[in-house]
């Protein structure tokens, strides 16, 4: 009786190791290479870390397998950091459905920056735009999005503790182009952050929606009270760009060109011209607020 046994024990190994795809060993492979690669704690880039995404970008060439080889290792991975380079992975290159379903668990991860790149990643899988800059300008038409049906994941990441990825969910739902993720916009108006308040109620006016109207000339007058001295960061200028650009869509009026970050120039000269003309703009629109409630009441 043992005879028989054994020989259907070694059919059914040979059956498995026959049906194991030449892609499936590779990106093992990959995978394993990877995870043995240093993880130094002290940086979060360096050229260690370009190394093993190099490593990782192997996997470019096999989007439909990378997500089965890195699902069958992700809930072992005990190193934050490499969860978080697995998730820009499978945004970077795998956009399919089991990735897609994978990143959405990350979204639950007790580490912020995997979160934020599981966020990211579903945002490059569900976005119909290409929208570039504090401006948001559009670049080319709109698209079919890569996976659908994301809009949900990206309305339970707007939820998300850490602001910095509520904000990048937001992104995220402008891009889609869908319905209810303006019904999701809407609701982050009462958002306890200023910031993920401000960022809801700009991504509206690109739906041709003023609901945030009241909060975007909060920031106004927030924007208007920062001076140079105050040490102003790049998001400053985002801010300030994108406010200008919402002001502009939803009035249809213009007072003059909105430059850009100049943090983005190598010209650092250019810096406290932008500043100058950022002022001039945020001046004329106050004043121009100011003016047209009475004028309404003509």
């Amino acid at each position: 009786m043992r005879k028989p046994l054994l020989i259907l024990v070694c059919i059914v190994a040979l059956f498995s190791i026959a049906t194991v795809k030449p892609q499936d060993t590779k990106t093992t492979k990959i995978i394993q290479q990877y995870l043995k690669m240093p993880h130094p704690e002290d940086a979060s880039f360096n050229e260690a870390r370009i190394a093993r995404m190099e490593v990782l970008a192997g996997l470019e060439a096999m989007p439909d397998d990378a997500a089965g080889a890195i699902g069958r290792v992700l809930s072992e991975v005990k190193n934050p950091r490499q969860r978080a380079e697995l998730a820009e992975t499978l945004g970077r290159y795998s956009h399919t459905k089991e990735s897609a379903a994978l990143l959405f668990k990350l979204l639950k991860d007790s580490d912020e920056n995997v979160r934020g790149q599981a966020i990211h990643g579903l945002r490059m899988m569900a976005r119909r735009t290409n929208r570039a800059g504090g401006k948001r300008t559009q670049r080319g038409s709109d698209f079919a999005p890569r996976v659908e049906g994301l809009v949900p994941y990206l309305i339970s990441a707007v939820s998300d503790k850490a602001e910095i990825n509520r904000v990048s969910a937001l992104y995220a739902l402008a891009d889609t182009r869908e319905q209810p993720a303006v019904l999701e916009l809407r609701n982050r108006l009462s958002d306890t952050s200023e910031r993920v308040r401000f960022y809801a109620a700009c991504f509206l006016t690109e739906y041709q929606d003023a609901t945030g109207l009241s909060e975007m000339r909060k920031a106004l007058a927030r924007l208007r009270r920062i001076v140079p001295e105050d040490n102003l960061n790049y998001d400053h200028y985002v801010q300030v760009e994108m406010l200008l650009a919402s002001f502009e869509r939803i009035t249809g009026k213009s007072f003059g060109r909105i430059p850009m970050n100049p943090l983005l120039g190598s010209n650092t000269r250019q810096i406290q011209r932008t500043e100058k003309h950022y002022k001039v703009l945020l001046d004329t629109w106050a004043e121009w607020w100011a003016w047209e409630p009475k004028d309404e009441k003509k």
